[in-house]
This record gives structure tokens, sequence and C-alpha cells, in this order.
């Protein structure tokens, strides 16, 4: 039904400084119903993504590949939730984002924002973050999600 938001960091050698664009992330997930009540439900997730293509192929998000998992609690009138997602880029660095839903578009896709954590290489002190939203195929797991992202590599 959903999947998380996440996305995945490519890598090469990067200069510091300021990153802006969008994307598409793409891969698999699986989402677990908790049943609250009628219409009202947490769904524990826990998605891979394969790759993220940036518009620009220099952006240093651009590639990469890693896990994302948390929860949201979805009602007919609520779409909250937060998690984290943990990637390697190409060259080996590993950068930790945490992500924050906070609705739905009229596509049905899940919304919301996410920023950077920490991170080793040339995401150690790295800042920013952008917005998400992410549709899943409920029968084959796969999503794509939208992204946005205003960074600054130190």
């Amino acid at each position: 039904m959903t999947t998380c938001a996440v996305l995945i960091f490519g890598s090469a050698t990067w200069a510091g400084g300021n990153y802006s664009g969008g994307g598409v992330g793409t891969g698999t997930s699986t989402s677990t119903p908790h049943p609250v009540a009628e219409n009202h439900m947490v769904l524990q997730i826990s998605s891979t993504y394969d790759k993220i293509q940036m518009e620009d192929a220099d952006h240093p998000l651009h590639g990469g590949s890693g896990p994302c998992f948390g929860a949201i609690e979805v009602s007919a009138t609520k779409v909250a939730g937060h998690g984290m997602c943990l990637y390697t880029d190409t060259g080996g660095e590993v950068v930790i984002l945490h992500w924050h839903a906070n609705g739905r578009d009229s596509s049905g896709a899940l919304t919301g924002n996410w920023e950077i954590s920490s991170g080793t290489g040339k995401w150690d002190g790295a800042t920013g973050g952008g917005q998400f939203a992410t549709k899943t195929d409920p029968n084959s797991g796969m999503f794509v999600n939208q992204i946005t992202s205003d960074i600054t590599l130190p």
C-alpha cells in the first residue's frame, strides 16, 4: 500500500558544495498492517532501494542502494510516521537519513520530508534534505519515489 521514502546515495570524488535537484528512486517494499480500528492502522515498513536516478548525473545522490525502515499511522484523517534509512554509496561511504511522512497527494502517493542525519566520508558533516512522494504497487511491492533535494556537502 505504501512504502517509506528513502534515498540512495551515489558517489564519485566530491568537492564540498551545494546540490539541489529532483530524482526518482526505485526498489521493493513490504508493509505489515497492524489494525487499530476501522479505517485506522499502523503500517510497519521495510524497503530496499535498488537505485536513485537524479536529473543531474553529477548530483551526489545519483546511484547507490540500501535499506529503509519505519512505521506510519494511517486513518481517514491522519497520515503520520517516521523512520530511518542507511545507505552505502557506490564509493563505499555511508549516509543515514531520517524521513517523516505527513500526508498523501492527489495520486495517493505517500508524502513527507527527509533530512541527512550523519555519515562517513563526503557525508560526514553534510546537511540538508528534501521532500518525497512515493507510490507502491501492492501486488508486486515495487515502488517509485519522486524526490527533491537541497543538500550541502562540507
